[in-house]
């Protein structure tokens, strides 16, 4: 019965995912590129072992990286009859451990009592005191963004595995740019963990350090665990962390019982800690290991997966071979130049409407973007033309509390003088919120995310047509509506708005990958090889979430009459042109010039923190000199590394 069983476990596999499921019992690694089917093989191999007696279920355990996928790895081995795998995320597995054997730990209570398990309300006070401790200020008078960095801070050197002493050794060689100095988020992570120590706490991040090291400290309760499970299974291996794997080795025990499964090409969360050289160098850790490539995409069509593959062409992360599509002959994919972003607004709801006239269903659309306030005016210009929309985390632009706080003050101001001009109140009540527009704080922390979701409003506002703009009453009626709109429930008839790193792991019939312009792919604050190579991938990411369409859309002009330039990913995107003959045209090549030496003194004539002007970008401040290259903050332009000439004066 369970040969039969077993038989159709492997029924409609292809070829690789066959080879994938059948490997022998120890370390395995397959490599599974977007669209081909890695979490159908990595159910069907735990079943399949299952099925032969070979791994029984009740001895694995299969990690995910998030609750969602835990829970579609249940569900797709209880469809195949096995139903007692235990699937968890790496931090839900870590807390039933140590709930189980907390008494072993030496700490206090019946079990771990976790600071952020009301809803975050105790964490960010413990926070708060930190660095209000640190900062030599009252806790209430600490700025929020800067609670929120360093918990953004703590979940990163957690992530790594690092003590506050090595955070503070590693931090600037890793690019962080937290809103606060590095030497500060140290000392507040110091005294936050004195603070969980002195109170028998932990928080979130704790939990995986915490059972490793109980694991490594606790023979009898290693043993007891290393009994329960055998083998192991990893989805998504590419976005493990130190941590996680330092839990994973003290889980196996020197044992070799483990398949991971993952892409490289797909590795977008270095700046939370993962570390892709896991997946890369898992050869290297077992020498024996059997490596497995999928490659065949069963979701793209033809000319999606090509764009794809010439995005990665060459790069260390795509060293196996290219994937191949499965899906047949679609459209190619299409790049839009726009004049500007409302130029671009316009033709991305065109384009939208094209393809919902065409017979695709409104919730198989997506509009992919790379930061979050730049789904304001996409969002705003879908919902005017009548097209429902759908944040793709469920996120609400209006309910932001700095947000909220302008949209109050401008209602009251209405309610009292409703004919009068907006501009000042609004700009009063921007002001108040905490907006300068020529003044954007550095990093990308919560107090530069903040500062960008006051201007997208600005800029929302600027660009409402004049009567919805002549008056306060008007103003306050449009705003009040669209953030109604916000709240409302679309229902699943609805666009998907939502940045690249969220769209990981889902996929569309059509994709718009919008604001495909240089500074926002790739970001203004990628700045080393390391952090451009994952900014490219993010470009991949967004690609291979459409099955058929995909267009990307760029603006040549930014508000304020800037010119911008395209992204230079989107040449990939575009099928290369060629000769009569079929072979490729050469993409033409610059020399350098020989003003090295110039080009050194006019960096050495700039400071960091000198305010300048540049003609073409406008106000900033600099923020970085490094031999001829000054790296300047533009506000709304971005961050920019220049090679100063006559265009960039100091003020």
């Amino acid at each position: 019965m369970h040969d039969a069983a077993a038989e159709r476990v492997l029924a409609g596999l292809d070829e690789q995912q066959t080879a994938a499921v059948l490997a022998r019992p120890g370390p395995v690694r397959v490599m599974a590129g977007a669209g081909t089917g890695k979490t159908r093989t990595l159910t069907h191999r735990i079943a399949y072992q299952h099925l032969t007696g070979t791994v029984p279920a009740g001895t694995v355990l299969a990690l995910t990286h998030s609750t969602k996928a835990a829970g579609e790895l249940r569900d797709r081995l209880g469809r195949l009859g096995v139903g007692a795998v235990q699937a968890r995320t790496f931090h839900a597995a870590a807390l039933r451990q140590l709930r189980y054997f907390w008494r072993a730990t030496g700490l206090p209570g019946d079990g771990p009592v976790l600071l952020d398990a009301d809803g975050g309300a105790t964490y960010y006070r413990y926070l708060r005191s930190a660095l209000g401790a640190v900062l030599r200020t009252p806790a209430r008078d600490v700025d929020a963004a800067l609670v929120t960095d360093l918990a953004t801070e703590l979940t990163w050197a957690a992530a790594r595995d690092l003590t506050p002493e090595e955070y503070e050794a590693q931090a600037a060689a890793a690019g962080r740019r937290p809103g606060m100095a590095i030497p500060t988020a140290a000392g507040a992570m110091r005294r936050y963990a004195a603070a969980k120590r002195d109170a028998g706490v932990l928080d979130f991040a704790d939990l995986l350090a915490c059972c490793a090291r109980l694991l490594e400290e606790d023979a009898d309760v290693a043993a007891a665990v290393r009994r329960q499970y055998t083998a192991f299974a990893v989805d998504e291996y590419q976005d493990t962390d130190p941590a996680q794997q330092r839990l994973l080795d003290a889980w196996l025990g020197g044992r070799d019982q483990l398949v991971v499964v993952g892409d490289a090409r797909q590795a977008v969360y270095a700046f939370k800690g993962a570390d892709t050289a896991l997946l890369r160098d898992f050869t290297v850790r077992f020498p024996h290991a059997v490596t497995v490539d999928l490659v065949r995409d069963h979701r793209s069509t033809t000319q999606v997966v090509d764009a794809a593959n010439r995005l990665m062409a060459g790069r260390p992360e795509a060293a196996g071979p290219p994937l191949v599509g499965m899906r047949g002959d679609g459209p190619a994919p299409v790049v839009l130049r726009c004049d500007d972003e409302d130029d671009e607004d316009a033709q991305i709801v065109a384009t939208v409407q094209r393809w919902l006239r065409a017979r695709v269903p409104a919730h198989e659309i997506a509009v992919l973007h790379r930061f979050n306030a730049q789904a304001v005016p996409i969002t705003a210009a879908l919902r005017d033309a009548g097209v429902p929309v759908t944040a793709g985390d469920g996120t609400r632009y209006f309910e932001r509390r700095e947000i909220a706080q302008v949209l109050t003050a401008v209602r009251r101001q209405a309610s009292e003088a409703p004919d009068d001009d907006p501009a000042p109140t609004l700009h009063a009540a921007l002001a108040r919120a905490g907006y300068d527009p020529d003044d954007p704080p550095d990093g990308t922390g919560a107090a530069r995310e903040r500062w960008d979701a006051l201007h997208a409003l600005g800029a929302l506002v600027a660009g409402l047509p004049a009567h919805l703009s002549r008056t306060l009453r008007a103003l306050s009626a449009d705003l009040d509506r669209r953030a109604a709109e916000d709240h409302a429930p679309p229902g699943r008839g609805a666009v998907t708005v939502t940045t690249i790193h969220r769209a990981k792991g889902l996929e569309w019939e059509a994709c718009v990958i919008a604001r495909a312009a240089d500074g926002s792919l790739p970001s203004v604050y990628a700045t080393t090889p390391a952090e451009l190579a994952e900014e490219r991938r993010l470009v991949y990411v967004a690609t291979t979430r459409a099955r058929r369409h995909l267009v990307a859309t760029w603006s040549a002009g930014r508000r304020g009459g800037r010119p911008a330039r395209r992204s230079p990913y989107l040449d990939a995107l575009e099928a290369a042109p060629t000769r009569p003959d079929g072979t490729p045209v050469a993409a033409r090549s610059v020399s350098p010039g020989r003003a090295g030496t110039a080009r050194a003194a006019a960096g050495a004539a700039f400071t960091a923190g000198q305010r300048v002007t540049h003609d073409r970008h406008g106000l900033g401040r600099v923020v970085d000199v490094r031999g001829a290259r000054v790296t300047v903050d533009f506000g709304a332009d971005g961050r920019r590394t220049l090679t100063p000439d006559g265009r960039l004066v100091a003020l």
